[in-house]
């Protein structure tokens, strides 16, 4: 295998899983050149993962929409004369492409029992491939750890201050935990001299903006793009998120991490080196999960509700007992 060519899924949280296949990959076809095809808001994750020599982006909304785009695009995949593709989504493309050789994840519902990575695993040990288990290797680029350094410098933070990074409000805002409670949070890390950060950005829109005029004075916030971001998540001693992009990639880089679930699964998708540190409602609510399940029920009752009644139920000194002890805090 010389020109291999990976299939990735194109929302950040799955392509951080889809990364794990590029270390065996790597390893056991050292001379290969690998290039990895997903959505131009995951170049930066692709491209700050290790042994990956080409990112290739398809803008669905932008320059590759419409059929003649897209065909124009498929003529060019085949001009790379690709001899192995990895695929790991639901995707035909690969048919159109002529590659010899075909390693195609099985995404029907009956085997999704396992978490992404370990499926992805084993259709690298069917093949004959050594693989000795789960490795992601993420790198940081000069530029980004200078802006990390002047960015903590100019909030104040030192290099001796214990850092946690949170994402108060995820895309879909039912799984998130509402801005009271990680402002309480703040409040009381702030007492143990830990300082907290926002690494996600406040959508767009009314609740966003609220929110960000809201958000407590304890909680270090600045725009960054996403390669920053993971500049300042490899500071973090500690990142608490619900299920997000950021929490898997914060997993999937070694940060201690720590998932509030409630309008989401825990089952198969959850923060995959850190399932121990799940925090979910102490009462399970007879509609939990909203996804995957029959749909966001508590929003059809209630059209103006920002957040699940799930993740409201999530106690404040629940989460911050569980920091003490990942922290070592007395």
């Amino acid at each position: 295998m010389r020109n291999i060519l990976v299939f990735g899924h194109s929302n950040i949280g799955d392509v951080c899983y889809d990364l794990v296949v590029i270390p065996a990959l790597r390893r056991n076809y050292p001379q290969a050149k690998v290039s990895f095809l997903t959505s131009s808001r995951c170049r930066d994750i692709v491209a700050g993962h290790c042994g990956i020599d080409r990112v290739i982006t398809f803008d669905r909304n932008g320059k590759d929409n419409g059929i003649f785009s897209r065909l124009r695009f498929v003529r060019g995949l085949r001009r790379e004369r690709f001899d192995l593709a990895v695929v790991l989504k639901n995707s035909r493309t690969y048919q159109l492409l002529g590659i010899p050789a075909v390693w195609r994840v099985d995404n029907q519902a009956r085997l999704r029992d396992k978490h992404p990575v370990d499926r992805y695993l084993n259709v690298l040990r069917a093949q004959g491939l050594a693989v000795e288990g789960a490795v992601f290797d993420f790198s940081v680029t000069k530029e980004d750890s200078r802006f990390c350094d002047d960015f903590l410098q100019a909030k104040g933070v030192s290099g001796q201050d214990i850092l946690v990074g949170v994402l108060p409000l995820a895309a879909w805002s039912l799984k998130s935990w509402p801005l009271e409670k990680w402002n309480t949070l703040a409040e009381e890390l702030d007492r143990l001299k830990v300082k907290v950060i926002n690494l996600g950005k406040m959508p767009d829109n009314d609740l966003g903006r609220r929110l960000g005029k809201e958000i407590s004075p304890n909680i270090i916030s600045g725009k960054t793009i996403l390669a920053q971001a993971m500049a300042l998540l490899r500071r973090c001693r500690l990142f608490i998120g619900p299920d997000s992009s950021l929490l898997h990639l914060a997993s999937c880089m070694g940060v201690e991490t720590i998932g509030l679930y409630g309008a989401t699964s825990c089952e198969h998708f959850y923060p995959y080196f850190h399932r121990r540190n799940i925090i979910r409602p102490k009462t399970e609510l007879p509609c939990m999960p909203c996804y995957p399940g029959p749909g966001p029920s508590c929003r059809k009752d209630n059209p103006g509700i920002d957040f699940g009644p799930c993740m409201e139920a999530i106690k404040v000194e629940d989460v911050l007992r569980l920091v003490r002890e990942r922290l070592d805090l007395s």
